[in-house]
């Protein structure tokens, strides 16, 4: 039996301008209206723009983001928030001359979303995320400061994620996760870290002990590695057809492209699966 659908976002669910095709957005509103099944998005995104998807769902989901680190129900409200420090992971940036931007919970505490280290050494990439995030963001010394935040991440040449990421290893090793994935700013990366033990699966876990449903009863679905530990964790692990080969490798199952309905194969397996369940 099947009584949750995890569902990354980029390159899985949302299509640009965060729309979603009529026929998966059907499929989904018809599975969330029976009500077996628990709908959950999972996505690396902050909870804002996260909202942006929600809204043309056409239905209230809870909500796993900013890589696992906040849990929203689908009454908005905050359920699970795991923060950390974020001032050796800017100090190490500077050192490697990038830009640290910090993520927050910023519905239930208010400020900005998210802030962005004042070093010297904004790039360009930097400057035009502030300018069209300038409502949303804030400037701030990551270094000296002792903000508590979700996620932090950086933008940049993937050469010189796989640097910094190196030597936040080095400096600190076993404490955090750090993932690069193509960034919207093409040909960019954006390279993710969070404390060891917070991830999508994990963020998964807290919510499934909360809904009393047991791990084998999860169906997750995702594209990217930052949803390796979902995909790999979970009995009914579905890669998208676009998919990192990677996760592909990792996954049981392998469904259709993103923009071509591809989550409506997994609707079929769940419906199946359920159906020989009783």
């Amino acid at each position: 039996m099947i009584k949750m659908l995890a569902l990354d976002l980029d390159g899985t669910l949302s299509l640009p301008k965060n729309q979603i095709l009529e026929e998966t957005k059907k499929g989904l509103k018809d599975l969330h209206l029976e009500g077996l099944v628990k709908i959950t998005i999972a996505t690396g995104r902050r909870y804002r723009t996260t909202r942006s998807l929600i809204d043309n769902l056409g239905f209230e989901p809870w909500v796993i983001c900013n890589g696992g680190a906040l849990i929203k129900t689908p009454a908005r409200e905050t359920f699970k928030c795991e923060t950390f420090e974020v001032s050796p992971v800017a100090t190490i940036a500077r050192d490697c001359s990038l830009t640290v931007f910090a993520q927050r919970d910023s519905e239930a505490n208010g400020g900005p979303d998210f802030l962005i280290d004042n070093s010297s050494c904004w790039n360009e990439v930097t400057r035009k995320h502030h300018e069209d995030n300038e409502s949303v963001s804030g400037i701030s010394d990551l270094v000296i400061g002792t903000e508590q935040v979700l996620v932090a991440g950086l933008i940049g040449k993937e050469e010189d994620l796989d640097q910094f990421s190196k030597a936040l290893n080095d400096r600190f090793p076993n404490q955090y996760n750090t993932i690069s994935v193509p960034a919207f700013e093409k040909p960019n990366y954006y390279c993710e870290i969070t404390p060891k033990g917070v991830n999508k699966w994990t963020g998964i876990q807290k919510l499934l002990k909360n809904l009393k449903i047991a791990e084998n009863e999860v169906c997750c679905v995702g594209d990217e590695l930052n949803d390796m530990p979902m995909i790999s964790a979970s009995q009914h692990g579905f890669a998208m057809g676009n998919a990192d080969a990677r996760l592909k490798a990792k996954a049981n199952f392998i469904c259709g492209d993103y923009d071509k309905n591809g989550i409506l194969d997994v609707l079929s397996y769940i419906k199946e699966i359920n159906k020989k369940s009783g």
